[in-house]
């Protein structure tokens, strides 16, 4: 498959999902985006605040409207290579990231993921599969024109709580993430 596509782990999926401009950030960025059947299975809510807004409740995931609208394909593990690619690394991966990793090492398609363990993998063992994580996608997104900054805070906010995502302080993006999210904007003041 070309570099202009890209397979989604769990994590990232529900990062992108948190945010609320899942469909501005699949139809805005130039990937044919895919997930694998596991992952379909794994994202399965995101955190919301409850009635009081003192704590949380869980929304449901739903993805349909994006599969409808093909902005995201689900795909399988196919071939005898995928398969077995995908026991190996079942041994140190849950099953959303292996056979995410499975599938883009086969068929050469790049990964977003967060996972700490999936991105040592890649590095060490099949370097030359290209990964992103959320932050590369979400300042990728952000580059657009039409990006209102008040969005992309609020999109990183909105990781934050309702994906309960933190990038680690290593991340060659933190300080781009940590700078929006403590930013004040005229609107706020």
């Amino acid at each position: 498959m070309p570099e202009s596509t890209a397979i989604i782990d769990a994590c990232s999926l529900i990062n992108f999902y948190a945010t609320t401009f899942l469909e501005s950030i699949l139809k805005h960025l130039s990937l044919n985006f895919y997930i694998v059947e596991q992952v379909k299975n794994e994202s399965l809510y995101i955190r919301r605040p409850d009635e009081s807004e003192r704590g949380f409740d869980y929304e449901a995931i739903v993805l349909d409207p994006y599969f409808k609208s093909n902005l995201l394909k689900v795909v399988s593990l196919e071939t005898d290579n995928e398969k077995n690619l995908f026991i190996n690394l079942a041994d140190q991966l849950d099953d959303g990231e292996a056979a995410t990793l499975a599938i883009a090492i086969s068929r050469e398609m790049q990964v977003i993921t967060d996972d700490k363990k999936a991105i040592r993998i890649l590095r060490q063992d099949f370097p030359a599969i290209h990964y992103l994580t959320t932050l590369d996608i979400m300042k990728d997104w952000s580059k657009r024109d039409f990006i209102e900054f008040q969005e992309i805070k609020k999109a990183l906010h909105n990781i934050l709580i309702y994906a309960n995502y933190l990038p680690p302080q290593k991340h060659h993006l933190f300080n781009w993430w940590k700078s929006i999210l403590e930013s004040v904007s005229l609107s706020e003041l």
